[in-house]
């Protein structure tokens, strides 16, 4: 059925106004808003399809809501084998954060792809950079200051280091290590990744600093409040 269809067809079994739209959502493929006067439904687009005892379970779910189990059922049942027939989507590009509150990656790895990684990503793009999520860690003796994703080209920095705290040159060093690694793609930590980062600049006095003070930096990074998970939402929803 079109949009125009289903608004006629659940008009006519709910006995009121109703608005239909296709979407293609699929979080929560059934969207409702009540306004008194009107009851508008936004469906996934793959109910275009929906065979006959589908359309009644929907309409009985909009008349009764939870109360029509056996609706609810056979609803939740169709549209979950709809969702896992759908082709897998895309990744979801990350929005980057390159400008923390106190240091700016953007900058420092500016800097550094001139002087440090010139003529190494040639006929290539360079590593974006982005500040990592905020969120309560679990470490104790160890903490990740960074990471390389190959597959994403984008590198991540410990936003526990985006503290006034922290100095400039070394978030600048931990940039470089982890921008080292996409410049020599495959050399994990081997002798050509080594002889790099010990020729870089500060590379003894970050390396200091770091054992001076990554055991300060755990305990920050066991303090900070989690960003809260997103709750799992319903197949439907009703507001």
């Amino acid at each position: 059925m079109t949009p125009a269809q289903w608004e006629v067809w659940l008009a006519d079994r709910l006995g009121r106004r109703v608005e239909v739209a296709y979407g293609r959502a699929r979080t929560v493929p059934v969207q409702v808003i009540d306004d008194s006067r009107t009851l508008r439904v936004r469906l996934h687009r793959f109910f275009a399809a929906a065979p006959p005892d589908v359309c009644e379970a929907l309409a009985a779910w909009l008349r009764a809501g939870r109360r029509a189990r056996r609706a609810c059922r056979r609803l939740d049942a169709w549209i979950d084998a709809q969702l896992r027939g759908l082709p897998a989507r895309a990744p979801r590009r990350q929005r980057l954060r390159p400008q923390g509150d106190h240091h700016d990656l953007a900058d420092l790895a500016a800097f550094l792809l001139a002087r440090d990684f010139a003529g190494d990503f040639e006929g290539r793009r360079h590593p974006e950079v982005t500040w990592g999520r905020r969120g309560r860690s679990q470490a104790r003796h160890s903490l990740l200051l960074g990471s390389y994703v190959p597959a994403r080209n984008l590198v991540r920095v410990h936003s526990v280091l985006d503290r006034p705290q922290v100095p400039r040159w070394f978030v600048s060093y931990v940039l470089f290590h982890e921008i080292l690694h996409a410049a020599l793609p495959g050399s994990d930590h081997g002798p050509a990744f080594r002889a790099r980062e010990r020729a870089y600049p500060d590379y003894e006095r970050a390396a200091g600093w770091q054992r001076a003070h990554i055991a300060r930096l755990i305990r920050v990074a066991r303090r900070t409040r989690a960003t809260p998970a997103p709750a799992r939402a319903s197949r439907v929803s009703a507001r």
